[in-house]
């Protein structure tokens, strides 16, 4: 954890530039601790502040970063730096990954490699619950943490179920962590800090209430915590489709049940990640194939073990995983790779020219005006009037032309394609929607 002494300038920097701070990332690296970010804010050498950080700095003093120290100790809340030995290395490695987290629970969860996140909508069906439930129960006796996000629904029943079935579970936030968020949860926040296997995490600071904006950036940590993640029911435009871009941004591996009912619009979001390549979810053993590719020696595998062949059903153009020690000389050397099916090839037939029909011309597609209207929020707002301006451009190409942090950029961008403002293709180039 961190040094006591250094607490107080740790809080003053999340005050400062706030959650997912990019700029804050980059002083870190130059400065090397916030102690001289701090001091070099004082002298008038600190550069690339906003008008709403330097506002911040002039206000929140160290005595209140001091004051607000003292309240985390007598309510058991930890402080978890990115400088800190206890800070996961999983996380350490994403995209403007948490540079202070503040921990209630087992802190000694965040260094377990067994970790699977699982995410859906607040309103889930009764399948999807079962699926919930039954997955990870399946999972055996291995040492799964099951990491969620804390919300009604999906998120509640996952918790719930690392807890019933003898596993652990880590919640992340987006609020503060003294925050009863949601009110519905109460007594599984409760049963998550009594029972020893469970932890609140939070990148925001203690107080700090809900809002909008802070769950986009909360669902990289969760994904980001996370080996894999598996999305099991989402309609479109459902909030935990951000979770699974950021878990394919991130590199991880992504999973997503199949819809009982393909007509099923609480299902259509899972539709494209299942074709972009994520690995169907059908049971426990898909979850342990994936893990066996990581971390064999560490999986104890059910009486009717999971091939090694089995893997082949996943997207093989996942990102090269580091050779483990314990992979050599185990069951996927000596096991002889899947037979090759070779399909006998299609008889073809000549097929005797026809005229093509003279069809009536079609009448010419109305013209849609274009969209005018522009997000309440005032970054939003920007971001849309840029694209407009500018055409198609690259997520870091607007946020350097506006001068507005990367980490919130993206969060931003996120929430407007969700809402029609923006599309998105691939390499994140992002244009403003017609």
């Amino acid at each position: 954890m961190a040094e006591r002494e250094m607490l107080r300038y740790w809080v003053w920097l999340l005050q400062v530039f706030g959650a997912g701070s990019t700029k804050a990332l980059r002083h870190l690296h130059e400065y090397e601790s916030p102690r001289e970010i701090y001091e070099a804010y004082c002298a008038g050498r600190l550069e690339g502040l906003t008008p709403h950080m330097l506002a911040e700095a002039e206000k929140f003093t160290l005595e209140r970063a001091d004051s607000l120290v003292h309240v985390c100790d007598s309510e058991g809340i930890r402080f978890v730096t990115i400088q800190d030995d206890d800070y996961p290395e999983i996380l350490r490695g994403i995209h403007a990954p948490p540079y202070l987290l503040t921990a209630k629970g087992n802190t000694a969860l965040l260094k377990e490699p067994l970790t699977l996140a699982i995410v859906g909508t607040r309103h889930p069906t009764l399948y999807s619950q079962k699926v919930v439930s039954e997955v990870v129960r399946g999972l055996g006796s291995n040492r799964f943490v099951i990491v969620s996000g804390f919300a009604n629904g999906i998120d509640t029943a996952a918790h719930t179920a690392a807890l019933d079935f003898g596993y652990a579970t880590i919640a992340v936030l987006g609020c503060g962590i003294n925050v009863d968020y949601p009110r519905e949860n109460i007594r599984l926040r409760e049963r998550m800090i009594t029972s020893g296997r469970g932890l609140l995490l939070s990148e925001y600071l203690p107080g700090t209430r809900p809002s909008p904006a802070n769950f986009p950036k909360r669902n990289r940590i969760l994904s980001g915590l996370a080996y894999a993640t598996a999305v099991i029911e989402a309609a479109y435009g459902s909030g935990s489709l951000l979770t699974a871009e950021c878990a394919e941004d991130q590199g991880r591996y992504l999973l997503c049940v199949p819809p009982p009912d393909i007509f099923d619009a609480r299902y259509r979001g899972v539709f494209p990640l299942l074709r972009n390549g994520a690995a169907p979810l059908l049971s426990a053993n898909d979850v342990l194939a994936v893990f066996f590719d990581g971390y064999a020696e560490r999986l104890r595998l059910p009486q009717t073990p999971v091939r090694p062949a089995e893997r082949l059903v996943y997207a093989s153009e996942q990102p090269e995983k580091k050779q483990h020690p314990g992979k050599q000389g185990s069951r996927a050397e000596a096991e002889p790779a899947a037979e090759q099916l070779t399909l006998p090839a299609k008889e073809t037939h000549p097929k005797t020219p026809q005229k093509a029909a003279s069809l009536p011309p079609a009448d010419p597609a109305p013209e849609t005006p274009p969209r005018t209207d522009l997000p309440e929020d005032e970054e939003g707002a920007a971001i849309v009037r840029y694209l407009r301006t500018n055409g198609g451009t690259d997520v870091d190409k607007i946020a350097e032309d506006l001068d507005l942090d990367l980490s919130s950029v993206l969060s931003t961008l996120m929430l407007l394609e969700l809402k029609g403002f923006v599309t998105s293709l691939f390499g994140k180039q992002y244009y403003p929607a017609e």
